[in-house]
């Protein structure tokens, strides 16, 4: 590693770092501002989820920041033969070790919600892989379990499964082999690396075509593509103006999950709910009194005056009333944090 340009990175935005809550340990991920300014060089490609201890020396050493097939207009794919595998839509987990016991860190945290519970999940059904691991190896999972989904619905799944294994000193990859963890689907027999795109499969994020060495490509179905975007795009907020702008929800409806339709409409219902309320309590207290003052006095002592005197100038409350309810901003699963999409 460059430390020089390292820090270089860290100063100008590029490269996040932060500290293990309890060791000497220390993440580094590329940020949103490397990828919108698309600033890739040695260290912020190496910067994703790279873990070293305070003298620099690598702790655990995760993928390099992989593209898009066609991603890059100076993109050069390496000759020979290639491998590919399902690309899972989770979170990644990086293992490394702290003292005598192995722990999952995500992209750019220690303790990111996704985190915690790789690393519950880890030593609760995967206890008995723990012998099996070698400290000088760099263990890559995806982390699955419900609350994380992103697009893929995994169902009930709460799994760690093993990606890859690369040698911490070296970077280079060793053979894949389970230990007891379960391995992401592998595609045989698939030669045409253009042809991928067409091989749509549904409920599935994509592929990861690997060559022979180790560098990688993304190839992400069409449809994939669209649920994740529209997912990312709408939240609460989006939901709101769309209702306080009187607008048809039916474009942000139209060929998604069933989790996803219902998180709308009841987000939506909850929305509209509130706004009958609102309007049924202003007309509820609602009264003119022998002048103007004493009925301004009046609505000043109600739950909602500025709703009221609209009423009162016999001018439409929607708009009053819409501001009442601008929601905290939500997007649908839960767990969608603000590490989301940095952990993919």
């Amino acid at each position: 590693m460059n430390i020089s340009l390292l820090n270089q990175m860290i100063c100008e935005g590029y490269v996040a770092v932060q500290k293990h809550p309890e060791h000497s340990l220390y993440i580094y991920n590329y940020t949103p501002k490397a990828q919108f300014d698309r600033v890739w060089n040695e260290c912020t490609l190496a910067c994703r989820g790279l873990i070293m201890d305070k003298e620099h020396n690598i702790i655990a050493r995760p993928f390099r920041k992989f593209f898009n097939l066609g991603e890059l207009e100076d993109q050069t794919l390496p000759q020979g033969e290639f491998e590919v595998y399902e690309k899972m839509d989770g979170s990644l987990g990086i293992l490394y070790w702290a003292g005598d016991t192995p722990l999952i860190a995500t992209r750019g945290s220690f303790t990111s919600v996704q985190a915690e519970e790789a690393n519950r999940i880890l030593h609760s059904d995967y206890a008995h892989c723990l012998d099996k691991l070698d400290r000088s190896k760099t263990y890559l999972f995806e982390i699955i379990y419900p609350e994380n989904r992103i697009v893929v619905d995994y169902g009930k799944k709460r799994e760690l499964v093993l990606l890859a294994i690369v040698d911490t000193e070296t970077g280079r990859e060793q053979a894949l082999e389970a230990l007891g963890f379960p391995l992401a689907k592998h595609y045989r027999g698939l030669k045409d690396l253009q042809a991928l795109k067409l091989l749509e499969e549904e409920n599935r994020e994509g592929f990861v075509v690997k060559f022979q060495n180790g560098f990688r490509v993304k190839v992400k179905f069409e449809e994939y593509q669209r649920l994740h975007f529209l997912m990312n795009q709408v939240s609460s907020i989006t939901i709101w103006e769309k209702l306080k702008e009187e607008q048809d929800l039916s474009d942000i409806l139209e060929d998604v999950p069933d989790e996803f339709y219902n998180w709308v409409k009841t987000t939506r219902n909850r929305l509209l709910a509130a706004y009958q309320a609102i309007e049924q309590q202003a007309k509820t207290d609602f009264k003119v009194l022998a002048s103007r003052k004493e009925t301004a006095l009046y609505f000043n002592t109600c739950r909602y005056p500025h709703v009221m005197f609209k009423m009162l100038e016999g001018k439409s409350c929607a708009v009053s009333i819409w501001r009442l309810l601008r929601p905290e901003y939500e997007k649908p699963f839960a767990s969608m944090m603000k590490d989301r999409g940095m952990d993919e």
